[in-house]
């Protein structure tokens, strides 16, 4: 930290280092407030940068947040709160490490403040340094608020933990959170790591109160609906090809209108693969009887085809009282 050179004897300088109290009065000597958070030298930075990155939990051995695997089984998320007491504690914790006399023990209590400023600073640093591996995880709105300020002392931050084959299977995942049910606001996020293969860790600042997790937007492909309908599983309704009196065009095309296409029908037995042909071909007079006549090629039959991606809500309970 930076102190104001000033002229001191040698007994002012014992009696400062007796009690925290003269060490706070004798550093703030000649100023009326604390120096800024973001005017840091760069020892201050590197220490906001590694105390930021202890209360983002890096370096936490696992079992301290998982106590038992049973807490946490495949295919179960489970949200959290972050007890903020809990989190300056590891972080005073660290810091006592080279604390071996009183007069340490006044010096820590003295800047203890500004310790646990420079962590909260450190928290959002983490954020900007690893954007380009969490831009792929946020909302456009979000990646315009970039910002470095400190989180507010008082500050909650919420998370989950995700076990699940998604994970794995989905490297792209995108997870988006809301302080409302409504999904209007939504809350930044501070750090999205996988723990493991199928383990993920998001933290978010402030208080979530409803997630999102999809894939990537921009990922389409083909795909198929599942039906409950006895032996036809899987199906694919249509969408209307031009615009029409009764809808415009990719929008859905009810039920009652053109049924929806049983993919079995299609499937060769041995294998489980779609013979894309012959349910091209099942697609085209099925639109020509109801309400499509015109061309029918690999745009039209892509149309019929294509999917966006898919998104699961979770919506977290409030606190009770």
């Amino acid at each position: 930290m930076n102190i104001p050179a000033m002229k001191m004897n040698r007994q002012s300088l014992l009696d400062a280092l007796k009690s925290a109290e003269a060490m706070r009065s004798l550093r703030f000597q000649g100023r009326e407030t604390v120096v800024p958070i973001l005017a840091l030298t760069p020892a201050e930075k590197n220490l906001a940068d590694w105390l930021g990155r202890l209360k983002l939990l890096h370096g936490i051995p696992f079992n301290y947040l998982v106590a038992d695997e049973r807490m946490l089984p495949m295919e179960s998320i489970r949200f959290f709160y972050c007890d903020t007491i809990w989190l300056d504690y590891v972080t005073e914790g660290a810091m006592s490490l080279g604390r071996s006399t009183s007069v340490e023990q006044a010096h820590d209590q003295a800047f203890l403040s500004d310790l646990h400023a420079l962590s909260r600073h450190g928290m959002k640093v983490q954020r900007t340094k690893e954007v380009g591996h969490l831009v792929h995880h946020m909302a456009a709105a979000e990646k315009l608020r970039l910002s470095t300020e400190p989180i507010p002392a008082n500050e909650t931050v919420t998370g989950f933990l995700l076990r699940s084959g998604v994970v794995s299977g989905w490297e792209g995942l995108q997870v988006e959170a809301f302080s409302d049910v409504a999904q209007t606001h939504s809350c930044t996020l501070l750090r999205m790591d996988h723990l493991s293969p199928n383990v993920l860790l998001c933290l978010f600042e402030g208080e979530v109160r409803s997630f999102r997790i999809h894939e990537y937007p921009e990922v389409l492909h083909f795909g198929v609906s599942v039906s409950s309908k006895d032996g036809h599983p899987l199906e694919k309704s249509f969408r209307y090809v031009v615009d029409t009196q009764a809808g415009k065009a990719g929008e859905q095309v009810p039920d009652g209108v053109a049924e929806a296409i049983a993919i079995q029908k299609y499937m060769r037995k041995e294998t489980k693969v779609v013979r894309m042909n012959d349910l091209a071909l099942a697609m085209k007079a099925q639109l020509a009887k109801k309400i499509y006549n015109g061309a029918f090629t690999s745009a039209e039959f892509a149309l019929e085809m294509v999917e966006g991606v898919e998104a699961v809500n979770f919506t977290v309970q409030e606190k009770a009282p």
